[in-house]
């Protein structure tokens, strides 16, 4: 009985595997990529540029600012950068007036990231919004291969790019492999995550984001209830009628997790959020998302049975083992 049970297990563990397998093959091999209006310079909207932070050192800061205010634009006037703070330290402050951008400081961190977003939202007004994290840092170009997006002839809700990193991840520093390893996020962000644009479910990422302010007003701003808000954010903005992509180039980077802590907490966060997003949202059940979104979105919640299916794995042959089952 016990052997059958660990049978059935496996069998599905494997074909959740296969699943998913088939799932990437089928986005990946007919990937959708938009193309980019050619816009005239006085066509280009304002845009508010927030970065988020809550503990992070102002050395950090320093660099993804400066790289901001660097972002070419027809109009730097149009181009409003600001320091959301949700600690209200008086160093980050100072660090926004020696920079020349805005600060925007808040109190006792209610809603975490999304509370913070949400109140930078409330207290700005341009047409589109770019959202970076502390530690991305934008290329000149950023802007300039975004913003056209918004001018294709349909709803544009945003324009994911790659989060790529200036720095070797876990797996590659630690095979001495940085140069015949790619970087995990690499093939998620410029495979996986554009190969989702054929049924409209590529994933908002938090960062290195170009969004629709009105599509944020309607879906109610940044999602709080979840540790996942962009996720959860990009969702609900799907389920409007808006079109999101997610392109291929690289316009920003930043730095990934350095020790193995920090990487099991983040990947830990994306997991618990997931879950929850996929719940918020109600993403069966949601009549916005088309089938191929819902499948897509699916196949999201079970990669986070991966860590399931690698303990079947080593478990299983034990359990069949101690059970007399011989494998073949």
């Amino acid at each position: 009985a016990v052997s059958l049970v660990f049978g059935i297990i496996l069998l599905v563990c494997e074909t959740v595997g296969i699943f998913e397998e088939y799932e990437h093959y089928k986005s990946i091999a007919q990937k959708v990529v938009p193309t980019k209006p050619e816009i005239a310079p006085e066509d280009y909207p304002d845009v508010d540029v927030f970065i988020a932070t809550h503990n992070e050192s102002t050395d950090l800061l320093y660099k993804t600012v400066n790289g901001c205010t660097y972002m070419d634009y027809p109009d730097k006037s149009k181009v409003h950068i600001y320091i959301c703070d949700d600690a209200n330290r008086k160093e980050m402050k100072e660090l926004a007036e020696q920079l020349g951008v805005g600060y925007l400081g808040l109190e006792g961190n209610k809603d975490a990231k999304a509370g913070n977003l949400n109140n930078a939202i409330s207290l700005t007004s341009s047409k589109l919004i770019a959202t970076f994290d502390a530690d991305m840092i934008p290329r000149r170009d950023f802007l300039m291969e975004t913003v056209p997006y918004f001018f294709r002839d349909e709803k544009v809700g945003f324009i994911q790019t790659p989060q790529s990193f200036y720095n070797a991840d876990l797996f590659q520093f630690n095979l001495y492999s940085e140069d015949s390893i790619p970087n995990e996020q690499d093939f998620f962000f410029k495979e996986v995550n554009v190969g989702r644009n054929r049924v409209n479910a590529p994933i908002y990422a938090g960062s290195n984001t170009v969004i629709s302010r009105q599509a944020l007003e309607e879906v109610g701003g940044i999602q709080t209830g979840t540790v996942t808000e962009d996720f959860a954010t990009g969702v609900y903005i799907q389920t409007r009628g808006y079109h999101c992509y997610a392109v291929e180039d690289v316009h920003a980077n930043g730095l990934a997790p350095t020790d193995v802590m920090s990487l099991v907490k983040q990947r830990e966060r994306w997991g618990r959020g997931c879950v929850q997003s996929f719940k918020k949202a109600n993403i069966i059940g949601n009549k916005g998302l088309s089938f191929g979104a819902k499948v897509s979105y699916f196949s999201c919640l079970l990669y986070w049975w991966t860590f399931i299916r690698r303990y079947v794995y080593i478990i299983s042959p034990i359990m069949f083992s101690v059970f007399g089952v011989k494998f073949l």
